[in-house]
């Protein structure tokens, strides 16, 4: 929560709206719909703080420069809101992010500041939520990506596929290393084919994917293959979590 003076609002408001957009930004959504909803027949407060509050809640819009729908009653009973629903795969619209002006909480606890002239005033609560419901977010992300996550939001960042048993332990105390470094990793115990484990992780959709061998075992290294580079060829392990953790750190891909 953002607890402000009514002449702040606008600001903090437009302060959000630029948070709210780099995250959606991040995650991979860039299309959406933006809702401005009023006040309600039934609602808490003042005209004048109504009035006030709509007010800085479209200046906020109008600065960062984005089209806006109005819903005329719309708001909560507490104060005007701002609804940015994403838009999924298949073009649907879902509200996920909101950002709310709340009247009534200051009100109900008695919440006070000491104004400029020494006199004591409420002051104004935003209620901010980026994501909306977890859940729900985290379900039109799996659908916008079709399970295919870009590097730095997967599960799995990295699975090491050992040709056979022999080699294992090495692979294990890769793993470990990598681990250490910050990384998503596992090891491949299916005891496979080597050909197998590489579908199989093409198939769950596995960013990266290094082979070990007794030649990657004896050079200390690892054969580092990307979904969307190819072959990387043989790397150290410095030089993998280098590659991994830069194309992670900028979000991008490797």
């Amino acid at each position: 929560h953002i607890f402000c003076l009514p002449n702040q609002i606008a600001d903090e408001i437009l302060g959000v709206l630029n948070l709210t957009e780099q995250i959606l930004s991040d995650f991979g959504f860039n299309n959406y719909e933006i809702n401005l909803s009023t006040r309600p027949q039934k609602s808490v407060g003042t005209d004048e703080v109504w009035e006030l509050a709509t007010a800085a809640l479209k200046e906020a819009l109008d600065n960062k420069g984005w089209n806006y729908i109005i819903d005329e009653g719309g708001g909560a009973f507490y104060g005007p809101k701002i609804d940015i629903k994403i838009q999924d795969a298949i073009g649907r619209l879902w509200q996920c992010s909101t950002i709310q002006v709340d009247f009534n909480l200051p009100e109900r606890f008695d919440m006070q500041y000491v104004a400029a002239d020494d006199g004591k005033k409420r002051p104004i609560m935003i209620h901010r939520a980026i994501f909306g419901s977890i859940e729900r977010f985290f379900g039109i992300l799996i659908e916008n990506y079709a399970g295919d996550f870009p590097l730095w939001l997967a599960p799995v960042q990295c699975r090491l596929l050992p040709v056979s048993d022999e080699v294992r332990e090495y692979a294990e105390s890769v793993a470990k290393e990598l681990h250490k470094e910050g990384l998503r990793v596992e090891v491949d115990g299916s005891g496979e084919r080597l050909g197998k484990q590489i579908r199989n992780a093409e198939l769950e959709k596995i960013p990266v994917v290094a082979v070990v061998g007794k030649q990657e075992m004896g050079n200390q290294t690892l054969s580092v293959r990307t979904r969307k580079s190819g072959d990387l060829g043989a790397l150290s392990i410095n030089e993998t979590v280098t590659h991994l953790q830069s194309a992670i750190d900028l979000h991008t891909t490797i």
